[in-house]
């Protein structure tokens, strides 16, 4: 029986399928091994997302290259490897570039091939949250995506092999669902299909359980939103959205070729707060992006203040190779990134601890679904963490004791309910 290793770097989307790798070849005659210094192949599912990251990969396919056994095979899969072939085949002849699909991996291997579905068992690395992608590719374009060159266009899962894997993973003891994509929001455009639709569903299932949904991107959100705000009665789905902005400005937005306005932004968010009572609003921004000069920036800040998103990401733009904005003009220096960067921080810290703040002395119960060093992570009904010192995988009460600009401190009051 041949062994294999496999890691996976980057978003919940690769984080998920890397758990259906490992589980797929497990099924299919191959045994793990969990040092990879001792396997006969040794597969590496690549993230491009960002100029950090690219060289991160880089590193550790040398790493994973100069000290695996002589014989074993090292299979380099992922957005990385399908955006930029030709860099990692720079790298040695000696590895196999695959791509983004489990196909690809299969030829790899000379196994018969087969197509990522959440049909597929993964092997999870969290006891009590399954990750589910329920579809690959968007409708987008972005001008900075290095991931739309890996992935390009959408394939929706169907709601047939959507809801067997969740069964499935309820059923080895999941608690915690996580849908995932690159979008979201654009779940089933292309089959005739739609998210709410695939949730109504998905919501049919009897248990006890959390869904903690995507990225959405605000274009496609804005379409289904009313849909969505009915949906989110429910208490099973966690009353959390990730809404990206990206940028306060419009003209950045119409330069990173993003298909909706600030206004429209700011619309979906005053839609869902005032549709789903204490809706946590999680977004994205990308500062410094060729041609934001000052007054776009200070517009970014602007829109921060207004909208006071509970959880921010920033980014600092970085050139990816392939895409229109690496060879845009007016490209942003990198010490007026970081000082940019710097303040939104925070600015961010300063809106979310006063939010938090307000949840001091609450009672509520949370699901206590992640290891954490020292005890462990709950999650709110609006997915906000609480670390608590027990509970583990179980829905407790519990009382906020102190708030932090990212999280909470929390008390388990009483025996966790069964």
């Amino acid at each position: 029986m041949k062994s294999f290793f496999v890691e996976g770097y980057g978003c919940s989307l690769n984080i998920g399928e890397t758990e259906q790798i490992a589980g797929f070849l497990r099924r299919n005659g191959f045994a793990f091994e969990p040092d990879f210094k001792k396997a006969d192949f040794v597969i590496i599912n690549t993230c491009s997302v960002k100029q950090a990251t690219e060289q991160r990969m880089i590193s550790r396919i040398k790493s994973l290259l100069g000290q695996k056994k002589s014989s074993a095979s090292l299979i380099v899969f992922g957005c990385l490897a399908s955006a930029q072939k030709e860099l990692i085949a720079k790298i040695s002849d000696e590895l196999i570039v695959a791509d983004t699909s489990l196909a690809s991996l299969c030829r790899a291997l000379k196994i018969k091939e087969q197509n990522f579905s959440p049909k597929i068992i993964p092997a999870k690395s969290k006891k009590f949250i399954s990750i589910l992608p329920i579809s690959t590719g968007c409708l987008g374009a972005c001008t900075y995506c290095s991931a739309h060159l890996a992935r390009k266009e959408l394939h929706s899962h169907s709601a047939e092999s959507i809801l067997s894997g969740m069964k499935s993973a309820l059923s080895l003891g999941s608690k915690e669902i996580w849908l995932t994509s690159q979008d979201l929001g654009c779940y089933g455009c292309d089959i005739g299909s739609s998210l709410p639709e695939l949730l109504r569903e998905l919501l049919k299932v009897e248990g006890d359980y959390r869904i903690r949904l995507g990225m959405m991107n605000p274009n496609h959100f804005k379409k289904i939103r009313k849909e969505m705000a009915l949906l989110f009665r429910d208490e099973r789905l966690y009353k959390f959205l990730h809404l990206p902005v990206q940028s306060g400005s419009d003209k950045i937005l119409h330069a990173m070729n993003r298909k909706y306005s600030v206004k429209e932004f700011v619309e979906c968010v005053s839609f869902a707060r005032k549709n789903i009572p204490n809706v946590t609003i999680s977004t994205d921004i990308i500062v410094g992006f060729p041609g934001e000069n000052r007054a776009d920036f200070a517009k970014t800040i602007a829109v921060l203040k207004k909208v006071k998103p509970n959880v921010v990401n920033i980014s600092r733009f970085g050139k990816r190779k392939g895409t229109p904005a690496e060879k845009m003009p007016l490209q942003v220096l990198e010490l007026e990134k970081k000082a940019r960067s710097k303040t939104l921080a925070e600015l961010c810290d300063s809106i979310s601890l006063a939010q938090n703040k307000k949840l001091v002395g609450k009672k509520m119960v949370c699901l206590v679904s992640e290891e954490a060093k020292g005890g462990f992570n709950a999650r709110t009904n609006e997915y906000r963490p609480v670390f608590v010192k027990k509970g583990f995988g179980d829905f407790a009460e519990i009382e906020i004791i102190e708030a932090k600009p990212h999280f909470f401190n929390g008390v388990v009051l009483e025996a966790p309910k069964k």
